[in-house]
């Protein structure tokens, strides 16, 4: 696509930068299909001496970006680290920024719940702590505690407890929302990408590699050879493109249904806009 037809803002606490308007910043945001928070980063140039000492720690930060008048979000997420570097008069500003950064890492909760209490209307409460909207709740397993449950430490811990070990259940946090459903199906379905809708063909398109995901990683070496096939392809940058997505690809060696277990938008003012993803079979 031609340069003229991108469209990207980026929000940094109170301050909203569109590069439309000759503002210039990289963006980098990779995304998984686990608990992992996502880091992005930012390659910001030319800020004023006020916009760069007003960049703080937790501040909210938002990415959407997108063709003409096609826009989403990429992500949304806090300010973790920033950090400038002058050369002659031009400066770089390098930020970092984590999805849910203080809701996440610092919540702490100690509560008690009732005996034969169901992990759904646990996980529910837990949830209303934690603050976020919840895109999708679907828990594969709805267990029951006789005895009751004592939750206690960090919030991360406790939902990754229940809903991941004790129900089975994906859990993912992705542009600001909370994701619970069975990890066999995908969070969206139906995106068909070909070589006409953004598929970008390469000479090693026929590669392919496996994985050690967070549930297989320290697996004895004989039970590596079960961890399963991935992909990895790039297409046109595309919003709408996350972790846990199914897509349907057919390409010159590929032509079925994946689920997507990583990825990663990458854009900056003149380069390609890309979205990598790495998948399996679904």
């Amino acid at each position: 696509m031609a340069f003229f037809l991108r469209s990207a803002t980026l929000q940094i606490g109170p301050l909203k930068y569109n590069m439309s308007d000759g503002f210039f910043f990289d963006f980098e945001v990779p995304f998984y299909d686990s608990d992992q928070l996502a880091t992005a980063t930012f390659t910001v140039n030319n800020l004023n001496e006020s916009s760069r000492m007003g960049i703080q720690k937790n501040q909210v930060v938002i990415l959407n970006a997108g063709y003409e008048d096609d826009i989403g979000v990429l992500f949304v997420g806090q300010v973790a680290g920033c950090s400038h570097k002058q050369s002659g008069v031009e400066w770089q500003t390098k930020i970092t920024a984590t999805a849910a950064l203080d809701q996440w890492l610092n919540t702490q909760i100690n509560k008690t719940y009732m005996e034969n209490s169901k992990a759904e209307d646990i996980v529910r409460d837990l949830l209303n702590i934690f603050g976020l909207e919840v895109g999708m709740f679907q828990l594969v397993e709805n267990i029951t505690y006789p005895r009751g449950k004592i939750c206690s430490g960090k919030l991360k811990d406790v939902l990754t407890e229940i809903v991941i070990n004790e129900c089975k259940s994906r859990l993912l946090i992705r542009a600001n929302q909370i994701i619970i459903n069975n990890p066999a199906d995908g969070v969206t379905k139906g995106y068909l990408l070909t070589p006409d809708s953004g598929l970008l063909m390469h000479a090693d398109d026929l590669d392919s590699t496996s994985i050690s995901t967070q549930r297989t990683a320290g697996v004895s070496a004989e039970n590596k050879s079960t961890e399963e096939k991935t992909w990895k392809r790039k297409c046109l940058l595309n919003y709408r493109l996350g972790a846990g997505d199914q897509v349907q690809i057919q390409s010159r060696d590929l032509n079925g249904k994946f689920l997507i277990v990583s990825g990663k938008h990458k854009g900056s003012p003149t380069g390609t806009w890309t979205t990598e993803i790495e998948f399996k079979a679904s």
